[in-house]
């Protein structure tokens, strides 16, 4: 996670490249939300992608927080408020780490719903929970999802060349930090505390399940060039990393696009085709 911290992290690439998320799951947590709608706070925003569409696609809370510990994500995030301000004024930004909640003043420092996407597996997940845990009402919403390797329906070839370019030993395979195979394995081994929450609801959607069945509320798609492909392999925290060390060399992203125009010599920087992520979610109320 540190990379995303850093000074030098294109938090505007971040924002513009990577993927959102379908419609139809922000409607599944509105369906699953119980009682008051005052306060939500989403941990880990990065530049706001999640943080701005809970305000736009959930019914309206009064007040939505989003934290990261990451100022530069939060100033990114902060700006896009600003062009915004009449639609989302309700919306606020702290840097704060993801465990710590002592932004809110006052005695009424509950919320109704805690959410965290795509960044679970940066933290100590048990200590997370207990955070959580103190700052939601009972009955409250605790909500968690994110993506992690993309496939190529159109292309299956690239699915094995895009694991290599990730995973490999010559490739970016040393410079993901440790929780990266947390997220690679859809949080499969990260659970919920039965002493903290209850009425549990999980899923992951591998690539099997994406191959043979597109219908899943949380499947994240896009349709993209190999351009914007690879200008969103630049927002990886392991590419963030091989560039400092590796700064005089040719981007090692031109190697993967040669690789992909090899296995498919039709494909040019401007052939679009599908992209879909492999995704999972959690969701679970306060006892």
């Amino acid at each position: 996670m540190s990379a995303f911290s850093e000074k030098d992290f294109d938090a505007k690439s971040y924002s513009s490249s990577r993927p959102s998320y379908p419609d139809e799951f922000y409607r599944v947590i509105d369906e699953y939300h119980v009682g008051a709608r005052n306060r939500l706070i989403d941990v880990g925003c990065g530049p706001g992608v999640a943080t701005f569409q809970l305000a736009d696609k959930l019914k309206p809370f009064n007040q939505i927080f989003g934290t990261d510990i990451s100022n530069t994500m939060v100033e990114r995030a902060r700006g896009r408020k600003r062009e915004n301000f009449e639609k989302y004024e309700g919306v606020n930004f702290e840097v704060s780490p993801a465990d710590d909640f002592s932004f809110l003043k006052g005695p009424d420092n509950k919320c109704d719903m805690v959410t965290a996407v795509q960044c679970v597996h940066w933290l100590d997940f048990d200590s997370f929970q207990k955070s959580v845990a103190a700052v939601l009402r009972e009955g409250g919403t605790f909500v968690i999802w994110g993506y992690a390797d993309p496939i190529f329906p159109e292309y299956p070839k690239l699915d094995a060349l895009l694991d290599d370019f990730s995973y490999g030993p010559d490739h970016l395979g040393p410079y993901w930090e440790s929780g990266r195979q947390i997220l690679r394995n859809l949080l499969r081994d990260l659970h919920l505390n039965t002493e903290l929450f209850t009425d549990f609801q999980e899923a992951c959607f591998n690539i099997d399940y994406i191959r043979s069945n597109q219908t899943d509320p949380l499947l994240i798609k896009r349709t993209i060039t190999l351009a914007q492909f690879q200008d969103y392999l630049k927002t990886w925290s392991a590419f963030h990393s091989w560039k400092k060390s590796h700064s005089q060399e040719r981007d090692i992203t031109e190697g993967f696009v040669d690789r992909v125009q090899q296995l498919y010599p039709h494909l040019t920087k401007r052939s679009k085709f599908q992209v879909v992520w492999k995704s999972f979610y959690k969701l679970c109320r306060k006892l």
